[in-house]
């Protein structure tokens, strides 16, 4: 608890020293123009950010910046995020050595930081879609859909913010959706629609005509730097891979597999045909990409160096 408070008022110094025009990031201000024309009733994807670029917001991670927005920073995202993925790993049913670790180890990540100084929200989505995860398969453990709706509900917000939360949302809920009853079949399914459907109506409804929906849409920018195919790839793996867990570990460790190679295989191609110095220090790739693979590494290690112990112990 002491080691987190004070990450927390460090990353609250932070937020408050950095001014936001001055980066050459554009995370925080995409977010700001999309939930600010939403809330005046205006269609987001075509309107520009600080950097003239238009944005890839999804409404659930909108919606997710919203209390932050009319505090007058959407930067406190990051600092909020850490506050409750500090509270979870204290609360957690892990060792103590496990808790410290786990925090020390995402302390200790380049990438974190820059996620921080950049008021970027990647790593946040990824932190807290970990901590619904854990939370879900630690207190329904023997039954994944013992509350459906309420289940479907959380899981369409979560699609909603972004595209690759469906990799371990598959891993984890395919397999026990296909062996359940069709009645927490069809309640599951409706919670997903009507929370996907309330995210979107809002920019439903300021939509001017179909062909500016087709021209600039979110997922234009979400898979510009993947090929299509991989992409594709990427998203039917995990309906192969998804078992009947009793545990959130096997869930994010086989995500990171998937993640792990849809991300660096991106890179590499991107490497092959444009260059190394482009991909790394040019605009042809987004290296910010692969920091959501670090909370999956970070859970991982913290499992391994956890397995190990008790094998110590025992021996």
């Amino acid at each position: 608890m002491v080691l987190s408070f004070i990450v927390f008022l460090s990353l609250i110094v932070v937020n408050v020293s950095i001014d936001a025009n001055s980066l050459q990031v554009d995370r925080w201000s995409a977010m700001e123009v999309t939930i600010k024309n939403i809330v005046e009733g205006v269609y987001p994807y075509n309107k520009l950010d600080h950097l003239g670029q238009t944005s890839s917001n999804l409404p659930g991670l909108s919606l997710l910046g919203l209390p932050f927005y009319l505090l007058g920073d959407v930067g406190y995202l990051q600092v909020f995020v850490f506050g409750v993925f500090g509270g979870w790993i204290y609360k957690s049913k892990r060792e103590k050595k496990e808790k410290v670790l786990i925090l020390i180890l995402l302390v200790l990540s380049p990438a974190y930081w820059w996620e921080v100084f950049a008021k970027s929200d990647l790593m946040s989505n990824v932190l807290l879609l970990l901590i619904f995860i854990d939370f879900w398969k630690e207190k329904y453990s023997e039954f994944t859909f013992r509350k459906p709706w309420l289940l479907g509900i959380l899981v369409g917000f979560f699609c909603l913010t972004r595209g690759v939360v469906l990799i371990p949302l598959t891993i984890m809920l395919f397999y026990e959706f296909v062996k359940t009853e069709l009645r927490k079949k069809v309640l599951f399914l409706l919670g997903v629609v009507v929370s996907m459907f309330v995210l979107i109506l809002p920019i439903l409804l300021s939509l001017e005509d179909f062909y500016t929906i087709i021209e600039n849409n979110p997922f234009n920018h979400q898979t510009k730097y993947a090929p299509k195919l991989l992409i594709l790839l990427a998203l039917v793996v995990p309906f192969f891979l998804s078992r009947e867990f009793s545990a959130s570990r096997p869930i994010l460790n086989y995500s990171m597999y998937v993640l792990s190679g849809l991300l660096l295989s991106t890179f590499l191609l991107n490497v092959m045909e444009e260059g190394a110095s482009k991909n790394i220090y040019g605009k042809a790739f987004d290296l910010s990409y692969l920091g959501m693979l670090i909370p999956f590494v970070i859970s991982s290690l913290s499992s391994l160096n956890n397995q190990i112990l008790q094998v110590k112990i025992k021996g």
